[in-house]
């Protein structure tokens, strides 16, 4: 995969950077398109082709990690993409209400209604909240009902499920809307009309995600706010900025217990 095969997919998809092209899970095509970028970049520095950075055995094992499905979950880096990239500074999260929006300065109300014009020309779902940044210092303006986990996840529970509790490394069943901090919607299992499934405790979520579904009882449905430290790897070889949130509307559908099962000299996980 080079340069032009990834540029080209990025103009698919309007033009909108990789940052912006995310939700719960991560692709397999986003890994490679990363693994091209990192080689293409040390030849331009060296001013010479060379030998690749990475080769096609070791892409080809990042996919086979990240998973060949389009939804392709993973909870860290490759090491060969991260290793000796320096780490991005993190910011402070507040969680405000609505009332509290009259301790905001002038700039900061400027930078409310900003962003809340984005949201309403995106179409925001009722009770979307609000995004207030200055530099890596994220304010989250939202409505009565969200809480704060002592990770640092934001949530709000619409409804609470009647089910068991996800156990252990038991497959999750869930449809979700994924969100930017703008309310554009970045990915959606119903606009595929197809209900979402990985297992939890194998590192395939986001790590904020898995921790919200981890809460939550069959039926119940959430609004997730996921902070960067709890998001998807950053830095310069994955795409994804320090700064990013994203919002999720998910409903946990049901679990499914899991079992190993051998098959002569090979072995796989069935989930019924």
């Amino acid at each position: 995969m080079n340069m032009e095969r990834c540029m080209a997919a990025s103009t698919r998809h309007g033009g909108r950077s990789a940052t912006s092209l995310r939700g719960p899970l991560i692709t397999a095509h986003r890994i490679a398109c990363a693994a091209s970028r990192e080689t293409s970049s040390r030849h331009q520095e060296f001013g010479s082709p060379g030998a690749p950075v990475l080769s096609r055995r070791q892409i080809f094992v990042m996919l086979q990690t990240a998973g060949a499905a389009s939804l392709a979950p993973m909870a860290s880096p490759p090491q060969a993409l991260s290793q000796g990239l320096p780490a991005e500074p993190r910011g402070t999260t507040q969680l405000l209400s609505k009332a509290d929006m009259a301790a905001l300065t002038p700039t900061q109300r400027q930078l409310y209604e900003y962003n809340h014009r984005l949201q309403v020309s995106n179409g925001a779902p009722a009770g979307f909240p609000g995004f207030v940044r200055e530099g890596y210092d994220m304010r989250v303006i939202a409505e009565e009902g969200f809480q704060t986990t002592p990770e640092g996840l934001i949530y709000k529970d619409y409804e609470a499920g009647t089910g068991e509790l996800p156990q252990g490394e038991q497959q999750v069943l869930f449809d979700y809307t994924a969100y930017n901090e703008a309310a554009g919607v970045i990915d959606s299992s119903y606009r595929k009309n197809a209900i979402a499934k990985t297992r939890l405790g194998i590192g395939s979520l986001i790590p904020g995600f898995e921790m919200g579904l981890k809460t939550m009882r069959v039926g119940g449905k959430r609004r997730i706010v996921v902070p960067p430290e709890l998001g998807p790897p950053v830095g310069p070889a994955t795409f994804f900025s320090a700064k990013q949130f994203e919002v999720f509307d998910v409903e946990l559908r049901g679990t499914q217990n899991c079992r190993r099962r051998q098959t002569g000299f090979f072995s796989d996980v069935v989930c019924e």
